[in-house]
């Protein structure tokens, strides 16, 4: 059973949650990985999965969220409830529905820009296609964190994580896996994805 977060609780200290697949082959600035219900011994909740990219610097969680993260979004199939607007409650509902033995929690997709790059194209260019290529084709909610690291005076480039759903939603439940985005071929599956949306719309 999965116990979500109460009202005031703080969130466990910031921690890897995963192990990374890698950046994207050739010229794709994008990296893959998909984040297991438990990692290193650790049980993993999408609460808390959520929390971390979108409330940066080991911040405790309170409510309502508080995000640090220059921008985000939660981009929900077309069927989902509308109260799933809010991350925390996607994130509770994705929780409260994990199956006993279920492997595989959640996709991360993460995609790079250079840094003169404008913030709002690059954005634009990374929700539109977690809309169509997860939300719409694949039923599976998204939640999406911009990243900035060089106005805390890092050299990382500014990036977008997509936080997705390893089960669809379909009404009020969480339903079948996605399994082209899950399998052996999950990151060149995803790094195909990718390109094909930036040849079209870049």
């Amino acid at each position: 059973m999965v116990v979500p977060t109460a009202p005031g609780a703080s969130a466990p200290v910031a921690t890897r949650d995963y192990a990374s697949q890698g950046p994207f082959a050739g010229d794709l600035d994008g990296s893959f990985g998909i984040i297991p219900c438990t990692f290193k011994c650790r049980p993993n909740r999408m609460v808390d999965v959520v929390h971390r990219r979108l409330v940066q610097f080991g911040r405790p969680m309170v409510e309502p969220l508080a995000p640090t993260c220059t921008r985000f979004d939660v981009i929900l199939p077309p069927h989902a409830p509308d109260a799933c607007y809010d991350p925390l409650v996607l994130a509770r509902l994705i929780d409260a529905q994990r199956m006993p033995d279920q492997q595989d929690l959640a996709i991360l997709i993460t995609l790079r820009f250079e840094h003169h790059a404008l913030l709002h194209r690059g954005w634009e260019l990374a929700r539109g296609f977690a809309l169509r290529c997860l939300a719409t084709e694949r039923d599976t909610p998204v939640v999406a964190a911009m990243h900035v690291p060089q106005v805390a005076g890092r050299k990382l480039k500014p990036h977008v994580h997509l936080i997705a759903s390893s089960r669809r939603i379909l009404g009020s439940n969480c339903a079948d896996f996605v399994t082209d985005l899950l399998g052996a071929d999950a990151k060149v599956n995803a790094a195909k994805l990718w390109s094909d949306w930036c040849a079209a719309h870049a």
